[in-house]
């Protein structure tokens, strides 16, 4: 069997617990470009340790890319509007009148989807921050 050719992350993951591979495909393989910064900031549940909300920004050549974990209850997503604002101004201050719409982020007995909507911006501010 020929080894298929590399497929872009947004193409393979379909949704939560989903992906493009077929029933008789398996990774051999997984390559990621090395950003010019990155930064990993979550907001952990003390009991549990379990991000409530995680933000990863990765600034490269071509833009800017920020996945959210643990918010949606979609599963992982890219907050695009934050990347649009990020790849033309990499600055916490380029966020500045954003936000993350609270319809489909998990409500738990942790915070609601206003909350955790709040933490992904909060979060990415400071992965912008911090990143190296």
């Amino acid at each position: 069997m020929r080894p298929s050719p590399p497929t872009p992350a947004d193409d393979f993951f379909l949704g939560m617990f989903e992906t493009a591979l077929e029933e008789d495909e398996i990774v051999t393989a997984v390559t990621f470009p090395v950003p010019q910064k990155a930064d990993y900031q979550k907001f952990e549940q003390p009991a549990s340790r379990f991000p409530l909300v995680g933000v990863f920004v990765a600034k490269h050549d071509d833009g800017v890319r920020v996945a959210v974990t643990g918010a949606s209850e979609s599963g992982v997503f890219r907050w695009t509007e934050a990347e649009e604002a990020l790849s033309a101004d990499f600055s916490a201050g380029a966020l500045d009148g954003l936000s993350v719409d609270a319809d489909g982020m998990i409500t738990d007995l942790h915070g609601d989807g206003a909350y955790r909507a709040h933490l992904i911006k909060v979060l990415t501010g400071r992965a912008v921050t911090a990143s190296r």
